[in-house]
């Protein structure tokens, strides 16, 4: 059995939790590849110098042609573009992807070597018109957020603000059904059961055989083994402060809820800390609130040290998958602030290993904080760090894969 891992990138959060998928189902002796457009390992393991996603410029003779051929004869997928292009700056959402791409993976050696088919978060580089004429390959679609079901956008929330959209978004989801229909032995797997009801109430897989729900994994001993002492004492943190945490790649995301928590903490009275990390910057006034900008950080072990000198968590997505900052920070034994959605809603236990707020708003946000600095829960950091190795270790993870594509080719 050979199985590639097919994403855009290594980096991000999709990026991150396919590469410690294809890491974990290698620790069992598995051979996997990973194919991404900043990072191509092979069947044996090793990284090497691929060529095949560098951009060729097209010869000027061409662009010519092509700029001929579609003024005179646009096709269909032209003129999907074209729409495309004029509505681009009246969209207000986070991401926006079209189901066409000039890469084609499908002929990469990986891919034609490979008996099952990993997709990830694959947008830009996959073309759902060309790449699913696959004979006896499987494919295993793991789901990172909506776009493989939706037409343009990534998210609802994103598709519901944006109705001037909505002939567009139908012709993308006709598109990328016609794509979808063409696997013959197919599964979609989504992180949480959150996701998997969408996808399954979209139709677009409706004729794969299978439909479940498997959690990311990450490497637990890197979080749970950060020493809380040593990582508060290097922050300058004091034993008694109470430290919280936010993290985003972007922190001015609006689905990651940094306005919300925000305008929760401007009427906090209690003094608390709060650690940010990620690129960019948030502005507070409250002068009971200590913050603390550590900027962008990459390194696994120096983010480990982040969580586990943090006291609880604050995880304010308005739309999430099942995020692995979540994972992270049980991980390291750091209980979770949380709307009750997604993915967050089905593993955080309020009062165990996190708190569940059941109103998107400042105020519940508020109290929730609050509550926490009142001592009103009692965490225990060695409990929550169990749990997080119990459902999101890679042995679990890989064996639970290994059950869906043994399935797939029987």
């Amino acid at each position: 059995m050979k199985v590639v891992h097919l994403t855009t990138s290594s980096r991000g959060g999709a990026g991150i939790a396919a590469l410690r998928l294809h890491r974990a189902l290698r620790a069992e002796g598995v051979e996997s590849a990973f194919l991404a457009k900043d990072l191509t390992i092979d069947f044996g393991g090793y990284t090497i110098d691929d060529s095949f996603f560098n951009y060729r410029k097209p010869s000027a003779l061409k662009r010519l042609f092509d700029r001929i051929r579609m003024r005179l004869f646009p096709s269909e997928k032209d003129k999907i573009i074209k729409t495309y292009r004029d509505l681009e700056p009246q969209l207000d959402c986070e991401i926006a992807s079209l189901p066409f791409s000039n890469y084609k993976p499908e002929n990469h050696p990986l891919i034609e070597e490979a008996d099952i088919i990993n997709l990830h978060w694959v947008g830009e580089i996959l073309d759902y018109s060309s790449f699913f004429h696959l004979r006896g390959k499987v494919v295993v679609w793991t789901l990172h957020d909506m776009n493989p079901f939706k037409g343009l956008f990534h998210y609802q929330t994103d598709e519901d603000r944006n109705s001037e959209a909505e002939v567009l978004d139908k012709q993308l989801k006709e598109v990328k059904k016609a794509g979808i229909l063409r696997i013959e032995k197919g599964a979609v797997i989504s992180p949480s059961e959150w996701l998997l009801k969408a996808a399954v109430k979209s139709g677009m897989f409706e004729h794969f055989k299978l439909k479940t729900t498997i959690a990311n994994s990450l490497e637990v001993e890197v979080y749970n083994s950060a020493n809380r002492e040593k990582a508060r004492a290097a922050l300058q943190l004091e034993p008694h402060e109470k430290v919280l945490l936010f993290t985003a790649a972007q922190l001015d995301n609006p689905r990651k809820g940094a306005n919300l928590l925000m305008a929760a903490l401007e009427r906090i009275e209690a003094p608390i800390s709060l650690l940010i990390l990620g690129k960019g910057s948030l502005n507070l006034t409250n002068k009971n609130v200590k913050s603390i900008p550590l900027g962008y950080m990459n390194d696994p072990a120096e983010i480990a040290n982040i969580y586990a000198a943090s006291d609880l968590f604050v995880l304010p997505s308005l739309e999430d998958n099942l995020p692995n900052t979540m994972l992270e920070s049980m991980a390291a034994g750091t209980p979770v602030l949380a709307f009750a959605t997604g993915g967050m809603k089905e593993r955080i236990r309020t009062g165990f290993n996190g708190i569940l707020a059941e109103e998107k708003t400042p105020l519940t946000l508020q109290r929730c904080i609050e509550e926490f600095v009142e001592n009103t829960y009692e965490f225990d950091r060695e409990a929550i760090k169990t749990f997080a190795d119990k459902h999101f270790n890679g042995k679990r993870q890989a064996e639970s894969y290994l059950e869906v594509y043994e399935q797939l080719l029987t």
